[in-house]
């Protein structure tokens, strides 16, 4: 049984190591022993690993005083939780019995590891109650029960092939693994940029006292939209559903910057839209061509979605927006979603912080966002309607990401397991077409 472990002083430092079968304590009430199973290493572990101590996801697992020293220090070492799949293997909860998987929220190793829950709304869905995790953001603490035709041990197993209806199975539960069930690419399009004339734009915080974010600021039909880092999951998503919006509500345009500028074109001709769309790669954000199509588009307004834009390139396009008559005059509004595919130090998230302030950019935060929907909404309405979108993202996604294919690892340590994409990440290393996904027993 193995544990990954990250240093929060330097997450470049990082360890695997094998820990025995210990004996285990008897399960208290209201709880569940489960065993992670297929969970995905994206750019956002990173940003767990960098944010962990002011935003509290270093909380969700904390590193045991079993472990080996000098792992088993709280104050230096770690575990990043990642998104997917795990199995409960003992239970004093009666409704979710043994062998019953869960989506959510997991850490990244092999043990046994104990949840406290409560029934949640709707049907289903469980909360986390644990004393530690009281200050991690709702959505990290929501656990779902996922129900499969298949067993997990055989759709995991590497022993024998799977058959087609299998390995579909598979291939959903890895995207949705992979993509966090498009939860923040969705309620960013369909409820910040809200096209619902009786739902009202949420801030991209989640409404707040002092936070403003009126029907004009969720208004995109006098805008004109610019994704940074638009190969990135959450912007696949995004740009999905922010391309199919009614006319009346639907941006002027689209301007996709990315590395991968064929594969988005072809995504563009995959899915007809009415939306127009032009796709540069990062280096052709200051051209005179981007210029002229951005300013073809006649715009009031300019809304940069930074999704983890490679450096250099927001300052890039306000300076191309500067820089043009004809663009000087529309509102420039600039939400901060995701980070680049690297590691952050302290310094650079004190510098980044001071750079956002005095760019004026709206910070993004996914629970924020859906803890005012499930406020206003309610959990059931909210909940159907998601799961029908993400659905429908799910049958079109290989339209959606042409060519993104799934790329399997094992366990966690070694090249192939968790240690090694760690490895990949802090080097960003893993490309667009990659989805690191891994089968954990």
């Amino acid at each position: 049984m193995g544990v990954h472990v990250v240093s929060k002083l330097d997450n470049r430092q990082h360890a695997s190591f094998d820990i025995g079968v210990a004996t285990q304590r008897e399960l208290s009430g209201s709880s569940v022993r489960i065993r992670t199973q297929l969970i995905s290493l994206t750019s956002n572990n990173l940003t767990y690993a960098s944010m962990g101590g002011f935003l509290r996801w270093w909380d969700a697992y904390p590193v045991s005083e079993d472990y080996p020293a000098p792992y088993n220090d709280p104050s230096a070492w770690g575990i990043v939780p990642a998104w997917g799949y795990a199995t409960v293997e003992e239970t004093t909860i009666p409704e979710l019995s043994k062998g019953t998987l869960l989506f959510g929220f997991w850490p990244t190793s092999s043990t046994p590891t104990d949840l406290k829950l409560k029934r949640g709304s709707p049907e289903g869905h469980w909360i986390e109650i644990s004393d530690h995790r009281q200050q991690l953001m709702p959505l990290y603490n929501r656990y779902t029960v996922a129900r499969t035709s298949s067993s997990i041990s055989e759709l995991t197993s590497t022993l024998n092939p799977l058959s087609d209806s299998a390995q579909d199975e598979l291939d959903r539960m890895a995207w949705n693994t992979l993509f966090i069930g498009g939860v923040a690419g969705i309620v960013l399009s369909e409820y910040v940029f809200s096209s619902n004339p009786s739902q009202p734009p949420i801030h991209p915080l989640g409404n707040k006292p002092g936070l403003q974010w009126t029907l004009s600021d969720g208004d995109l039909s006098s805008a004109v939209v610019i994704n940074l880092a638009a190969s990135t999951n959450t912007a696949r998503v995004f740009s999905y559903y922010l391309s199919r919006k009614p006319d009346s509500s639907a941006p002027l345009g689209l301007l996709q910057v990315t590395s991968a500028v064929s594969r988005i074109e072809e995504a563009d001709r995959n899915l007809p839209t009415s939306v127009p769309s032009k796709v540069v790669a990062y280096e052709d954000i200051g051209s005179e061509e981007s210029a002229e199509w951005l300013a073809s588009r006649k715009a009031s307004k300019i809304v940069i979605v930074d999704f983890g834009g490679r450096e250099n390139s927001l300052t890039d396009t306000l300076s191309l927006i500067k820089n043009h008559a004809e663009l000087q005059s529309s509102k420039v509004v600039i939400v901060s979603v995701g980070k680049e595919q690297k590691v952050y130090s302290v310094e650079d998230l004190i510098a980044g912080g001071a750079e956002n302030e005095k760019l004026g950019k709206v910070q993004y935060n996914t629970s924020g966002v859906q803890d005012t929907i499930l406020e206003s909404v309610g959990p059931e309405a909210y909940f159907a309607t998601k799961a029908v979108q993400w659905e429908k993202w799910l049958d079109d996604r290989h339209l959606s990401v042409p060519g993104k294919q799934i790329v399997f690892g094992h366990g966690v340590s070694g090249a192939d397991g968790i240690e090694g994409g760690w490895d990949r990440l802090c080097q960003g290393q893993v490309r667009a077409e990659e989805g690191l996904v891994y089968k954990m027993q």
